[in-house]
């Protein structure tokens, strides 16, 4: 017996809406054989509704500055279009990648299938090497198919359904998206005991433009350090009033060592200090595969 998904999955693609939509997207497949619903979101803000009426894409316009805003809005579409009814979801994840992200459609299908196949809560695919990247933990381990982590990018997250509209709401002053990711998604996905989190080293995207929110100010005068830090005492604040704490759970503990530490854009010295073990440890596990070959 083939397995069959019991949902389907919506993926969400950003557009400039003047660029070619989908540029960085390979259709190796057709898109009807994909086991996902695609959604353009055009963040531009000028509706072009007509030019994707005969497409199998949904679309949607919302003008936008940067993730934490595309992330309300698509919230905000969801509710209207009725597309949650007393915890009832339409689809299984909500994926949200970048303009610039290039990927197959065969490798999301496959992606979905290993976070599906996983019982994974939150993921995301891995980096090609050659990728601009802030974060070099997420970069592709050949060989892996999925490691476990406490929290994954902003760039290219899945979120089940049902932890995405529990965090959604709290991102309604956050246009960066920074601190989404590290802060306020694993402390939801404690607070509802959802803590399955992995990178999917099975699948790799290109991230093909350079990091560009780091020095950036938004309309909201801030800028994505200060975005972050807020969202720490955010989190923090929430952990307070919603969470039932056990100081014993691995993920607790977890959780309590990503909320205190603080984040400015740059890697401290000590964060270099402690890398030291696991890179000793890596060494030797490569010398021993090696040894067997």
């Amino acid at each position: 017996m083939f397995m069959k998904h019991s949902k389907p999955s919506l993926v969400v693609i950003t557009w400039d809406g003047q660029s070619q939509a989908l540029e960085y997207l390979y259709q190796d497949i057709s898109i009807d054989a994909a086991k996902f619903d695609l959604m353009i979101f055009d963040y531009s803000g000028k509706d072009q509704t007509s030019l994707f009426a005969t497409t199998p894409y949904q679309y949607l316009s919302v003008a936008t500055e940067c993730k934490g805003q595309i992330i309300t809005a698509l919230y905000h579409h969801i509710q209207k279009n009725q597309l949650v009814n007393q915890n009832q979801y339409q689809y299984q994840y909500i994926g949200i990648f970048d303009d610039d992200h290039m990927i197959s459609v065969s490798d999301i299908n496959k992606l979905l299938f290993i976070g599906a196949i996983e019982k994974l809560d939150v993921f995301q695919p891995s980096l090609s090497h050659d990728s601009y990247f802030d974060n070099r933990q997420f970069i592709n381990k050949p060989g892996y198919t999925i490691l476990p982590t406490p929290w994954v990018e902003v760039m290219c997250p899945f979120y089940s359904m049902d932890i995405f509209m529990e965090f959604a709401p709290y991102c309604k002053d956050n246009i960066s998206g920074t601190g989404i990711d590290v802060y306020l998604v694993p402390t939801i996905q404690y607070i509802l005991g959802r803590n399955n989190t992995a990178v999917v080293h099975a699948v790799q995207l290109k991230h093909c433009r350079p990091i560009r929110t780091g020095t950036r100010v938004f309309s909201n005068h801030k800028t994505s350090v200060q975005e972050i830090q807020e969202m720490q005492q955010l989190s923090l604040q929430i952990l307070k009033e919603r969470a039932k704490i056990n100081g014993s759970d691995p993920y607790y503990i977890q959780l309590q060592s990503i909320l205190s530490h603080q984040r400015n854009g740059d890697i401290s010295f000590v964060d270099k200090v402690k890398r030291i073990p696991l890179l000793l440890k890596n060494i030797y596990r490569a010398l021993v595969d090696a040894s067997y070959r």
